[in-house]
């Protein structure tokens, strides 16, 4: 994994922090908010196959979580997908046979061979039914009440064995103390979620990560909080990946100094 960090603009939240994050501004493509259009996919891809699959990519709110499939597909070796979500992201579109924020999970699965196993961590309840055979065998479930028993670790155990990791990472998974979403949210502390995946980078290779959730309208105080666990995150993940067991590593910024440090965060208060 490199140290990249790529900011997208679809809803006019993200900010101008940090100088050297590359940044896409998509508020006027079309066909973008919640379901991707076959014209705006063609747009995306075009443009995220142009920064890659590795580094840190801000996705903007959780309406464009779909994003992550766009660069999954980029992958070119067998991995594991880590997905921290308060849903499933795996039902089937009501209408058109269009990507979603709310089916991009399940393509994944369906459509992606070099995904080994995909963990889906935070969710409540099981999984849909939606789900087929095929793609239930590569799926880790680990539900709001098994993290909740501290169960999440020795399943996990079970299930990653070395293979290169994907974090995907929806902030509505987390309580409202450390996130605010425009979804319902989730119970779980950021510094929970940093312990998985802490946990999850030290048993294999890190390849990128991808973080979405934002508050729409924006508040000060939604603001405040949505900036200080986007700059943990960011700092969480460079640690895993600079010391924590990711063979490959990153490398570190020029100022030698911590993450959040060197300025690393790249959009400050204005992501969210």
């Amino acid at each position: 994994m490199t140290d990249k960090i790529l900011v997208l603009d679809f809803t006019g939240t993200a900010g101008k922090e940090h100088e050297s994050a590359v940044r896409y501004d998509f508020r006027k493509l079309a066909g973008t908010d919640g379901y991707c259009s076959e014209e705006a996919s063609i747009v995306l891809k075009r443009k995220l196959g142009e920064f890659g699959y590795e580094g840190i990519h801000f996705l903007d709110s959780g309406n464009y979580h779909y994003l992550t499939k766009f660069f999954l597909d980029q992958i070119r070796e067998p991995f594991d997908l880590a997905v921290f979500d308060n849903h499933t992201d795996m039902q089937p579109s009501a209408l058109l046979p269009l990507l979603s924020c709310g089916n991009w999970l399940l393509e994944t699965l369906k459509e992606n061979s070099l995904v080994h196993r995909v963990c889906l961590i935070g969710p409540p309840g099981e999984a849909p039914a939606e789900v087929g055979e095929e793609e239930r065998k590569k799926l880790c479930w680990i539900t709001r009440e098994e993290f909740r028993k501290g169960e999440a670790e020795k399943i996990l155990a079970n299930v990653c064995t070395g293979y290169p990791v994907y974090f995907s990472i929806d902030k509505d998974v987390l309580g409202r103390e450390d996130a605010r979403t425009n979804w319902d949210q989730g119970e779980m502390k950021l510094e929970e979620l940093c312990g998985l995946l802490r946990f999850l980078g030290s048993r294999g290779k890190v390849l990128g990560a991808d973080i979405c959730g934002a508050e729409i309208p924006i508040t000060l105080e939604g603001k405040s909080i949505n900036s200080r666990t986007d700059e943990r995150l960011v700092e969480c993940i460079y640690k895993i990946t600079i010391r924590g067991g990711n063979k490959d590593g990153i490398r570190e910024r020029d100022t030698g100094r911590g993450c959040s440090k060197a300025g690393i965060f790249p959009c400050g208060a204005g992501k969210d």
